[in-house]
């Protein structure tokens, strides 16, 4: 294969979601040539969706170091050094970027890092600019919102969530802005207030996921079992899969150490999903919190089916082995 054929079979391979072969693809076009602006951008583009910032970074710095020409690069330097905290760097890059364009994104990008700075005058000057190019898009506002309750400015933050709400040309989820109203009401301490609008979050059409997650993050830390309980209600109800469902009452469940809960949510997902070592991994973890050794062992060793890592698996069954062993010692010398 030449390397355009390589990048061929590189890109319809992501396409299909086979990660693994298009990095493989991309890795061997870097062996022939190993400035090539394609691969460079897809393997940075590949491992950034990924999250994992610092190898995307790696790619990105060679390319740049080759065509700092190019905005899309420029930018690409701003947002993975953005992205891993680097605010100032990424700053850096996002000057050159405005020197050519003024973009809408790059402009909210710059207010957000200083931002993270504490520098909320200079952070709102561009938030600020950026919404005078585009007075309609909500991400600007919501950016803004931001900034005030990092000022402590609540009631300003609440003007701009409550016009979003109201505004016909509003390009953000209902849901995801109520969410922000409860985030918002949590940091001013206002427990109730923050349940009310994470319920009227949960209770909306098309809420995702994250928003029960982080609703119950905040009940999790309150420790208000009874609305816990209807959260898992309403996550049931709300179309949710089973799955995601039994698996956040799961993290309850081990929260609260109610460890024979947590067993019974651990066999049901077994029987939904039985190919997923995770759910032995889960299984076994509360055998042994209820002393269930032999029982931890046998979820290991079906787990081992599924699980490439011979490694993991034999320092897991070392450990579970020797609190087993501890055990028996115990009890034991109690009967002594």
């Amino acid at each position: 294969m030449d390397i355009n054929e390589l990048l061929d079979e590189a890109l319809e391979s992501y396409i299909k979601g086979k990660i693994h072969d298009s990095v493989l693809y991309l890795e061997t076009v870097l062996e022939i040539d190993e400035g090539n602006y394609k691969a460079l951008t897809l393997l940075s583009k590949i491992y950034s969706d990924a999250g994992f910032y610092n190898d995307a970074l790696k790619y990105c710095e060679i390319s740049y170091r080759k065509y700092s020409d190019k905005l899309e690069t420029v930018f690409k330097m701003g947002y993975l050094n953005q992205a891993i905290g680097k605010y100032r760097k990424a700053l850096s890059f996002y000057k050159m970027y405005i020197k050519e364009e003024k973009d809408y994104h790059v402009l909210l990008n710059m207010g957000l890092c200083y931002m993270e700075m504490k520098y909320y005058k200079k952070a709102m000057s561009f938030i600020d600019e950026a919404i005078s190019k585009d007075m309609v898009n909500s991400e600007g506002y919501m950016d803004k919102a931001e900034c005030f309750i990092r000022m402590k400015e609540f009631d300003k933050a609440m003007e701009i969530y409550e016009e979003r709400l109201e505004s016909k040309d509003n390009n953000i989820e209902e849901y995801y802005i109520y969410m922000r109203i409860a985030e918002m009401k949590y940091s001013e301490g206002n427990v109730e207030e923050a349940i009310k609008f994470y319920n009227i979050a949960i209770n909306l059409e098309k809420t995702e996921d994250f928003v029960f997650e982080s609703f119950y993050e905040m009940l999790i830390k309150e420790e208000r079992k009874e609305e816990i309980e209807l959260l898992l209600i309403n996550y049931s109800n709300s179309g949710a899969s089973r799955e995601k469902v039994l698996n956040l009452e799961g993290r309850y469940a081990s929260n609260i150490k109610d460890f024979n809960r947590a067993k019974k949510v651990c066999d049901r997902l077994l029987i939904l999903e039985p190919e997923n070592p995770q759910h032995y991994f889960n299984s076994a973890y509360v055998s042994e919190m209820l002393h269930d050794y032999d029982g931890a062992l046998e979820f290991i060793k079906k787990a081992e089916k599924y699980v490439n890592d011979k490694e993991l698996i034999k320092n897991i069954e070392g450990r579970i082995k020797k609190l087993r062993l501890k055990s028996r010692r115990k009890r034991k010398a109690s009967e002594k």
